[in-house]
């Protein structure tokens, strides 16, 4: 079990204090791996991190927070890998741009859940100023995430808001209750069905929805 430590309450210093911030970051994204957002407190994460739940504090006002600054700082190195990878290779078939943004995506579950955390909890429990800095980040990024796809800007957009909205929901359904286990579809189909794969759902979703976008685009 994690204990607090004999540290220094305050970091002394802007390095320590990047340092200690840093730490309970870390700590935070340790639970968030297996703790659903609901049974996580501050206490717990000060105590991951082996800091007094005042030091905490000092870093974070809440939890709310806490996880916004966790979100950001993923979903930053995510949209820059992202960037970064467009700027230097080349997608002609929309098949090609689909499997890129797949790959890109599967690993990002840890992020995919905070996202889904966002719109469900934290969004409305932060203030104005921090809600404005985060969609301040977004923008940055996808302005420039934008201009580097192969096919014209609305399209180019349209694609990224099916890539949002399909990873969210393919994020909730595969993660969420089992179909099956409700008793409504249990009356109709006595029979266990595989729960839904986020790859497979997601991969086939976008693929549809980059193919029906840009044979849009053409016939306008």
């Amino acid at each position: 079990m994690s204990t607090v430590t004999s540290r220094p309450l305050r970091a002394r210093n802007a390095e320590e204090k990047k340092k200690r911030r840093s730490e309970i970051l870390r700590a935070a994204e340790c639970l968030w791996l297996n703790t659903p957002y609901s049974e996580l407190s501050m206490s717990q994460v000060a105590r991951e991190a082996q800091l007094a739940k005042g030091t905490l504090y000092l870093y974070f006002d809440t939890k709310e927070e806490l996880f916004l600054a966790l979100l950001s700082e993923h979903l930053e190195e995510w949209l820059k890998d992202l960037l970064q990878h467009l700027e230097t290779h080349r997608y002609d078939s929309p098949d090609d741009l689909t499997d890129f943004i797949v790959s890109s995506v599967l690993p990002q579950e840890s992020l995919r859940r905070m996202l889904v955390l966002l719109n469900q909890v934290i969004d409305s429990s932060i203030s104005p100023e921090q809600s404005q800095n985060f969609r301040r980040l977004l923008l940055r990024y996808i302005v420039s995430i934008v201009e580097c796809m192969p096919y014209d800007r609305n399209v180019n957009l349209r694609i990224l808001m099916h890539v949002y909205a399909l990873a969210l929901g393919w994020q909730m359904v595969a993660s969420g209750p089992h179909l099956d286990q409700h008793p409504a579809f249990l009356a109709t189909s006595p029979h266990p069905h595989p729960r839904p794969s986020f790859e497979g759902e997601f991969r086939l979703g976008l693929r549809a929805a980059v193919h029906a976008i840009i044979q849009e685009a053409t016939q306008n």
